[in-house]
C-alpha cells in the first residue's frame, strides 16, 4: 500500500491518537497544549485530513466525532519505509541498492545485528 508522508502538524496529532486511541477534537487540542496551542478549527481541519488520506477513522459521538487510528505506527512506519525504497531503487536502481548495502556496515551494532537478522528471515520466507 503506497502511503503518503504526513506533515509536521498531522504527525503530532497522529502521536496523540497512537497514543490515546480514541479522541475527540477536543482531546487532541488539550493534549497539544504541552507542545504547541492551536485553535479548536485547526485541529479540526488536519482530522479531517488525516480521515481523508485514511489514517484515522471516526465515529459520531455526541456533537462531533471520535477519531481512532486506522493504522498502527508500526504499520504505518513500515508502509513509508516501503514507499520510500520503492521510488529509491526506481529512481537510482543498482546504485541504490549498493549504496543501501554499504550503509549497513555504518548502523550500530546490535541495529546492524537486526537488521541482518530480519534480511535472513525475509529470505527464508521465499
Amino acid at each position: 500500500m503506497k502511503q503518503k508522508p504526513i506533515s509536521e502538524l498531522e504527525q503530532l496529532v497522529m502521536n496523540i491518537i497512537w497514543t490515546k486511541k480514541n479522541s475527540s477534537v477536543k482531546d487532541v487540542v488539550e493534549a497539544l497544549q504541552k507542545e504547541k496551542k492551536l485553535a479548536y478549527t485547526t485541529v479540526a481541519t488536519i482530522l479531517q485530513r488525516l480521515f481523508s488520506k485514511g489514517l484515522v477513522t471516526r465515529k459520531e459521538h455526541k456533537f462531533g466525532y471520535i477519531y481512532s487510528p486506522k493504522l498502527s505506527k508500526e504499520k504505518y512506519s513500515r508502509n513509508i519505509a516501503r514507499t520510500f525504497l520503492d521510488k529509491f531503487v526506481d529512481s537510482f536502481g543498482d546504485i541504490a541498492i549498493a549504496s543501501f548495502a554499504e550503509s549497513i556496515d555504518k548502523l550500530p551494532g546490535k541495529k546492524r545485528e537486526y537488521f541482518l537478522k530480519l534480511l535472513e528471515e525475509n529470505d527464508k520466507s521465499k
